[in-house]
């Protein structure tokens, strides 16, 4: 073999050179990848590595998130559930108040009490329902509610997976006593019974009477004046009550007439509403009104006076003291709106509850409410089935996000024994390349002895 002796041109350090600048490179990757624990830190470490890992880091990034969003969903459900459970409470007491009210042997002030009971507690379901939020969202106000219910139109739906269209969707009813049916209808105005009206003489002779239609002509023109309730909850829509009145007559060289009357609300079975008012003809006819019923429940009713001391006229007969009765019924206000659609989402605060202030009212009571719990039960149900699934959604999200996870680190992660053992070997041949190099660098040097 010949040697070459040049000064132009080393091919032994040149070649020397290549080999260092390999083994530095390669120290430099195992450098990164010992360091960071991981074999493939860019896209030139290993090209398609690296692309299937970062397709793996995004799906395990979203099976992570989605764990969340599910989690969120199943407090959110918690806490729906959790009003609900308030709202349930609520109406067992609610029922047990209208089981009290079908029973006989009740004052009008236990009954007018018991109403009372029943509108707070009525008041108090509309204000769970507007309270019950979820990052300031209201969740039982009806918004959520099932597309086919006149309440909502839309559905909340969980993320619930990595990719498009993995999704869980489930609705929220309304849980206010409209959408729940046990609400109540406040009392507008009144309105005469067809014959209700009773005529007899207590006391007196030669026959006296009174003239029914007069007592007509009370109601209708004093309805359209002066007859007004102070308190609509406790006159409910379809009660129905009557005036007692006792009017004294006296006989005079022209005939018979009115001297005073004596005024008694009562409720439709003859209970006194109040106590009774007496009036004058001389008061009567100087205007004013005279209010009827009990000031502590709020059951008054005013009348206007110039109608109240004409509701009897005497036709015939003598002093006397006479009675009839006008009964009438209360007529309802504007219909409430079903559910809270039409109030922003906002459940009214001024509701009043079911009509408890006779048997029968209170018999229908109990037969609403029975059903409103079942209807909330069964609202219930169905979220207690979302929150289930959506705690086995949570397992199968962590257990595929787990096993992605150790899929992605056979590719991605360092062996660091292997990786070790290489970068030890490659620091000696660095070491070993660097002495020839030196070596190599020194051959040149040789030619200046033939020189010599």
């Amino acid at each position: 073999m010949s040697v070459n002796f040049s000064v132009n041109n080393n091919a032994q350090a040149q070649s020397i050179l290549q080999n260092l600048n390999d083994v530095q490179n390669n120290i430099n990757s195992e450098y990164s990848a010992l360091s960071t624990g991981n074999s493939v830190n860019s896209a030139a470490d290993n090209p398609a590595g690296y692309a299937i890992s970062q397709q793996m880091t995004s799906q395990v990034n979203g099976l992570n998130q989605a764990t969340q969003n599910s989690q969120n969903g199943i407090s959110m459900i918690q806490t729906a559930t959790g009003a609900m459970n308030q709202v349930e409470t609520i109406m067992q007491t609610m029922s047990s108040l209208a089981t009290e009210a079908s029973t006989a042997g009740m004052s009008y002030s236990d009954r007018a009490n018991l109403q009372l009971e029943m509108n707070s507690l009525a008041q108090q379901i509309n204000s769970t329902t507007n309270q019950t939020q979820y990052n300031g969202i209201n969740l039982l106000s009806g918004q959520f509610a099932s597309s086919s219910t006149t309440e909502g139109t839309s559905n909340l739906t969980i993320q619930a997976g990595a990719n498009q269209n993995q999704t869980l969707s489930f609705n929220i009813a309304a849980t206010d006593v409209n959408t729940l049916n046990i609400a109540g209808t406040s009392a507008a105005g009144i309105a005469l019974s067809s014959g209700s009206i009773s005529t007899g003489v207590v006391s007196g002779t030669n026959g006296a009477s009174f003239s029914g239609s007069s007592a007509e002509n009370f109601v209708t023109t004093a309805a359209n004046q002066a007859i007004t309730f102070s308190n609509s909850t406790i006159f409910q829509s379809g009660q129905q009550f009557k005036i007692a009145i006792s009017a004294n007559v006296s006989s005079t060289s022209s005939g018979a007439s009115v001297t005073s009357e004596t005024l008694q609300l009562q409720t439709e079975n003859g209970n006194d509403i109040g106590n009774a008012v007496s009036i004058s003809v001389a008061s009567a006819t100087s205007g004013g009104t005279v209010t009827l019923g009990d000031s502590a429940t709020g059951a008054q009713l005013t009348i206007n006076l110039n109608e109240a001391v004409n509701a009897f006229t005497v036709t015939s007969g003598s002093s006397g003291t006479f009675n009839g009765v006008i009964s009438f019924t209360a007529t309802g206000g504007t219909a409430s709106q079903a559910g809270s659609q039409l109030n922003n989402w906002q459940a009214s605060s001024s509701v009043v509850g079911l009509n408890i202030m006779n048997q029968s009212s209170a018999q229908n009571a109990i037969t609403s409410i029975h059903n409103a719990l079942n209807q909330l039960s069964s609202q219930q149900a169905q979220l207690g089935a979302v929150q289930n699934q959506l705690n086995y959604t949570v397992s199968d999200l962590q257990n595929s996000s787990e096993n992605l996870q150790n899929a992605k680190s056979t590719i991605t992660n360092t062996n660091m024994a292997a990786e070790y053992t290489q970068f030890s070997q490659n620091q000696i041949l660095d070491q070993v390349g660097q002495s020839m190099l030196s070596q190599a660098d020194q051959q040149p040097a040789s030619i200046l002895k033939l020189l010599q």
